[in-house]
């Protein structure tokens, strides 16, 4: 996996210990408010919701008739996916989403998809129980990564690189996800990492849950004025992607359930 062998390449380089938080957990990096609190104000601000003004959705980026665009597994994600043209963008798969959207954005550094500070944090995405995360940045940029929740703050990890160029496979969010003989890439870090099922020969895992700090939360109207002000003569990608979230109807804060665990448990 692209986007991780570099995370975990620079992570080697530093130190084991400072090592990725892999998919859908942080590592404490900063104080202050109660820890995963989407009320509370961090570097982007006090907590509210971001509603642009009406658009015409491009055509591509539509779910056709029969399709959710409000995908609530890893399995309705991948439908969504399919049906949508081709190549498609993770952009475009974000304008397709239905509105509005709840997210928790981090700008923690410590994760296999880091962020790239407080104007390209990393985001979650809440369609119960599928949580989804994006950042707008870097070297987990291309990456959609998945967190569908099970009983006890535990959670079935995925991921999907984009673009995507062909329909994928219902095992496809779980290949090549191996970090060795023992464990995921997500189990280097989510603890207690156990075998769920099997889909077409693909082993899937569940591990424990993380939510970030609230030191490192920034608002969604923060950031609805990146998506303003993005150059994207300047940065095309990342404004593609804070437009995919922010450009086509209200987006709403939310904090994590504050009995979650922190990485570290702090």
């Amino acid at each position: 996996m692209k986007s991780l062998v570099v995370v975990l390449s620079r992570a080697f380089l530093l130190s084991f210990a400072s090592l990725a938080l892999a998919c859908s957990g942080q590592t404490p990096a900063g104080s202050g408010g109660s820890a995963g609190s989407g009320g509370s104000a961090g570097l982007g601000g006090s907590a509210g919701s971001a509603e642009p003004p009406a658009r015409q959705h491009n055509p591509g980026c539509v779910a056709p008739a029969g399709v959710s665009n409000a995908p609530h597994s890893i399995a309705e994600t991948v439908a969504l996916v399919n049906a949508l043209p081709k190549p498609l963008t993770l952009s475009c798969f974000l304008e397709s989403l239905a509105r509005p959207l709840e997210i928790n954005a981090t700008d923690s550094l410590f994760s296999a998809q880091p962020a790239q500070g407080v104007n390209s944090p990393r985001i979650f995405l809440f369609r119960d129980p599928n949580t989804m995360s994006v950042v707008p940045a870097g070297d987990g940029a291309s990456l959609l990564e998945f967190g569908e929740q099970r009983p006890n703050y535990r959670s079935l990890k995925a991921q999907l690189e984009f673009p995507v160029n062909a329909a994928l496979s219902a095992s496809a969010p779980f290949e090549n996800l191996r970090f060795n003989d023992q464990l995921t890439t997500c189990g280097v870090c989510h603890l207690s990492e156990q075998e769920e099922s099997n889909l077409s020969g693909v082993q899937t895992y569940v591990s424990e849950s993380f939510r970030p700090l609230s030191g490192n939360f920034v608002s969604a109207q923060y950031l609805a004025g990146q998506a303003t002000t993005c150059d994207a003569n300047v940065e095309p990608e990342r404004c593609a992607i804070l437009d995919g979230l922010f450009g086509w109807g209200p987006v709403t804060d939310r904090a994590f359930p504050a009995e979650m665990a922190t990485f570290g448990g702090n």
